[in-house]
């Protein structure tokens, strides 16, 4: 592997950075300070730029800045949970602040942090392969790809361990490196859970299906060597210069909650919330809000029972304005024995999907202030569709599959098949 220019080399530990600088492009929007709680403050050619822009909710203000959006809005960009504590280790990073230091280089969306005194570089990238990718994974986590080079600081929110990567015209994959910006994420099989198997099969096969069934989704593809579900990342658009990154905010972010209280039963949005975070921001609510009722059904009817707040976000989108971005990480949890059986939000009161029905749904219309037959109807027709959209995304990947994985993937399509006749029936009586 190539070693970190000299630029973006080691941290020292004689002199650890105690800010961090905040970047949209070239232009400076803020400086990180380490204490405790997190404290921001904007630099003075950012507040008064035009248009304005603050960062997530953080308001637009001179001086330091220490509250619960400030928090909020840096922590939900950091990896979560095992993986959290993973890097942690690695990096002896123990503080929101240091694990910031540490790997959060390319993070979602625009904005890039760096160490105070630092600019971000001109994009480095070192060239790789599936199968020396394929090899890292056979014995490592996918985050060891990322941590491959001290001067790696790649952050990528999410408790599954997944890893960021580049493929441009040549279909070949490569590792960016310091800042750079990256076009797609490498999510492997799901090994920590012992019953969990084939999850990328599965990520790939429902993502796909979302996308026949004519939902905005982020596009995937399964490679079969790594064994992964490689995802195209939206919040990067290629332009005449190169990548652009596009500003993004998830909707843990833009309701200041930290990625732990994620989920509705643990303090996190719940639909009503999330409806009216997205009908405060979007540009377009009424089309967003009908694709954010499309995917409370879509999660409903395919067993996607981790389908909380953060798996939803709005960008800035040119020439369209703030808008629900594509759908991601979307699987099928319920076929796993062993993981939770509820359903991440509650509809009408209720959580347990084989308890929600006609009544539960127009319940949750009258909280979405939206009518109950309209959303009724959405439902309707989008168990019309899924059958066919499963039958079409197998088809898409069947050639790339084992045995084994082919397999699995004829048993998920069945199992999809018979949640979406059950649940769309209980919405009919």
């Amino acid at each position: 592997m190539l070693e970190p220019a000299n630029n973006e080399r080691a941290i020292s530990a004689e002199k650890v950075p105690t800010a961090l600088a905040v970047f949209y492009g070239e232009e400076r929007v803020g400086t990180i300070r380490d204490t405790s709680p997190l404290v921001f403050e904007y630099a003075a050619s950012w507040l008064t730029r035009q248009p304005t822009k603050p960062l997530s909710q953080i308001p637009l203000q001179a001086g330091p800045i220490s509250s619960a959006r400030v928090e909020a809005y840096f922590e939900n960009l950091l990896p979560e949970g095992e993986l959290r504590a993973y890097i942690a280790e690695q990096r002896k990073a123990s503080t929101l602040f240091g694990m910031l230091l540490e790997v959060a280089g390319d993070t979602a969306g625009a904005f890039v942090i760096v160490p105070e005194g630092q600019a971000p570089l001109p994009p480095h990238y070192e060239p790789t392969t599936w199968e020396a990718i394929a090899a890292t994974l056979a014995t490592k986590s996918a985050s060891a790809i990322d941590l491959k080079g001290r001067g790696a600081r790649i952050s990528l929110a999410g408790a599954q361990d997944k890893a960021s990567i580049a493929i441009f015209d040549d279909g070949l994959p490569q590792l960016p490196r310091g800042t750079a910006p990256s076009t797609h994420i490498l999510k492997p099989d799901i090994r920590r859970l012992a019953k969990v198997r084939e999850s990328a099969i599965n990520e790939t096969l429902i993502m796909r299906t979302a996308a026949h069934c004519g939902m905005p989704t982020a596009e995937v593809f399964y490679q079969a060597l790594t064994r992964c579900c490689v995802v195209r990342r939206f919040d990067r658009v290629a332009t005449a210069s190169g990548l652009s990154r596009l500003v993004q905010y998830d909707l843990c972010q833009l309701a200041g909650i930290r990625s732990e209280k994620k989920y509705e039963k643990e303090g996190g949005p719940g639909l009503a919330q999330c409806a009216a975070l997205i009908r405060k921001a979007s540009s377009q609510p009424a089309v967003d809000l009908r694709n954010f009722v499309t995917w409370v059904f879509f999660n409903l009817f395919t067993g996607n029972n981790d389908s909380h707040a953060k798996n939803l976000s709005l960008y800035e989108m040119p020439g369209k304005g703030v808008i629900l971005t594509p759908f991601y990480d979307l699987m099928c949890t319920r076929i796993y024995p062993g993981l939770s059986q509820d359903f991440a939000f509650e509809i009408g009161g209720e959580s347990r999907p084989g308890a929600i029905g006609r009544t539960q749904i127009i319940a949750m219309a009258k909280a979405l202030d939206m009518g109950s037959a309209f959303t009724l109807s959405i439902a309707k027709s989008l168990a019309e569709r899924l059958p066919a959209a499963l039958d079409e995304a197998f088809a898409d990947i069947q050639q790339t599959l084992s045995p084994g994985g082919r397999v699995f993937a004829e048993k998920l399509v069945m199992w999809v098949k018979s949640s979406t006749k059950k649940t769309a029936r209980r919405l009919e009586e």
